[in-house]
């Protein structure tokens, strides 16, 4: 009799280790799966740029203000928002913050009113024109009438009709040479600038513009100065 129960028993030890093995019954492996991750998770953990999204087309801060904005009527208002850093899932919601106004733009763009004035947001789909300035951001054409330490001294020759403040540059313009690009690579330079003309970007807003007065006019905000 003893022995017979010693054997059932060593017969169910067998039976219950067949069963415990890595895989649970129908098939499943017994170990926690690990949630799959949505490739939109991922690529918002990598990119840290302020974005909105609005009538389904999510716009990216381009670090640019549009000069060209004449009506500050808005078309709509961001009304919710998500983490710093993560991509605005809904329309109407940034990843910066709420209560901000937005005005439609040119297919591709829009401008949100901050702190700073109109931004210009382009589409992160277009990539082909990432490292572009925007045309409608401030610019103008001068040509160097004196360079100075650390400065150049310009006359504005070509202005667009369309930016507001073309009929202020009526004297010089003293521009720092913190943002001079004179192409081709290598360190910037200020030799022999004296007569060539440079393209100048800027926020749009500028100082110093009474003709009667001897200071030279300064812009608030340069993007960059590049030799023609």
């Amino acid at each position: 009799m003893r022995k017979n129960i010693v054997f059932l028993l060593a017969l169910m030890m067998v039976v219950l280790s067949a069963c415990s093995g890595p895989d649970a019954p129908g098939g499943q492996s017994s170990e926690k799966q690990s949630e799959p991750v949505e490739s939109g998770a991922v690529e918002a953990e990598a990119d840290a740029r302020p974005m909105v999204k609005v009538d389904g087309v999510v716009y990216a801060d381009t670090g640019y203000k549009n000069a060209m904005v004449t009506c500050g009527t808005p078309d709509g208002e961001i009304k919710s928002a998500v983490e710093e850093g993560k991509i605005p899932a809904n329309d109407d919601e940034s990843n910066f913050g709420k209560g901000f106004a937005y005005q439609n733009w040119e297919k591709g763009y829009l401008n949100v009113r901050t702190d700073n004035g109109w931004t210009l947001f382009r589409d992160i789909k277009l990539k082909e024109e990432s490292d572009q300035i925007p045309k409608w951001v401030g610019h103008f054409t001068a040509k160097v009438i004196q360079v100075e330490d650390h400065a150049l001294m310009v006359e504005a020759t070509e202005v667009d009709e369309a930016f507001s403040f073309k009929d202020l540059l009526t004297k010089p313009i003293s521009l720092p040479t913190d943002h001079l690009e004179n192409g081709g690579g290598g360190e910037s330079t200020t030799q022999d600038l004296e007569g060539k003309s440079v393209e100048v970007y800027f926020g749009g807003e500028i100082k110093n513009t009474q003709p009667e007065s001897s200071i030279p006019i300064s812009l608030e905000e340069i993007y960059r100065i590049s030799v023609k």
